[in-house]
């Protein structure tokens, strides 16, 4: 199998904590929306597939139990029985991911199959995370990096993804929570035998985001011009790596929890990405 750069471009997007169910997340639709844009202003015609890994029902599923006590306790009270289930949802997605429990395997095997459909189908590919996604995105790239069979050095074509985009993400942060660790920092694996090619990873943050600073009470993130939480954290083993992280910084105008989904409607991811595939 390999890539071939003629056929349509790929985007996989994957999402971030969510409350309900996969059917509602509509994140695709967004970046879609943006690439579009991105390609109409500069005059460009391409065909693109923009697909999202939905891994919402996979959480939920897991998350039964507690959700079933959280009605029965509640019971009479909807208002209150309602609130807890959605705080319950949210804080499952993060408890799922930090313990790294059997459910997070599920949902990092799923994400892997759905990125190798493009492979095994010759498209090139870029992945785009949001908040707890990023997590995900990043833990399969560097197992399929790991791989004989994928990332063959300079040969692009043997790259089931050519490049990844984080946005607001925690993976900046290394918190303890109820003696959990939280967002451990990630082992990057080398491009082996890469001698010209650096895999490319640009990572979008807002400094008033709070899952980017991890302050829930908006204290901006102290960072030194495009090099944040990620870029602080990562920036030397990624470089050992043969990889490229790139620190973008957004302001959007919001705060707090409006930073943190404002990267959806921002057309410089739109702009990245069609200079990732096309530029």
């Amino acid at each position: 199998m390999a890539v071939d750069f003629n056929k349509p471009a790929h985007v996989l997007v994957v999402h971030g904590v969510q409350v309900g169910e996969d059917e509602g997340i509509q994140c695709d639709r967004q970046i879609r929306a943006l690439i579009a844009g991105s390609l109409a202003a500069n005059h460009i015609d391409r065909d693109f597939v923009v697909r999202s890994y939905l891994y919402e029902n996979i959480n939920d599923r897991a998350q039964a139990f507690h959700q079933a006590l959280a009605r029965a306790v509640t019971s009479g009270k909807p208002l209150a029985g309602r609130s807890l289930e959605l705080v319950i949802d949210a804080v499952g997605d993060v408890v799922t991911a930090a313990t790294n429990a059997s459910t997070a395997g599920v949902i990092r095997q799923g994400l892997r199959e759905e990125l190798l459909k493009s492979y095994r189908a010759h498209h090139q590919l870029i992945v785009v995370a949001h908040s707890l996604g990023t997590i995900y995105a990043l833990d399969v790239i560097n197992e399929l990096i790991q791989s004989p069979h994928y990332f063959k050095g300079d040969d692009r074509t043997s790259w089931p993804v050519q490049g990844y985009i984080s946005m607001g993400s925690p993976l900046g942060l290394g918190l303890q929570f109820a003696g959990i660790q939280v967002f451990d920092k990630r082992q990057i694996h080398t491009l082996a035998d890469a001698r010209h090619s650096l895999f490319a990873w640009h990572n979008y943050y807002n400094p008033l985001d709070p899952i980017v600073s991890g302050s829930l009470f908006g204290k901006p993130v102290q960072s030194q011009g495009a090099r944040g939480p990620v870029e602080t954290r990562y920036g030397p083993s990624v470089q050992q790596a043969s990889w490229l992280l790139r620190g973008h910084v957004v302001t959007s105008g919001d705060i707090w929890l409006l930073a943190h989904i404002a990267y959806w409607n921002d057309p410089s991811i739109g702009d990245r990405i069609v200079d990732m595939l096309w530029g």
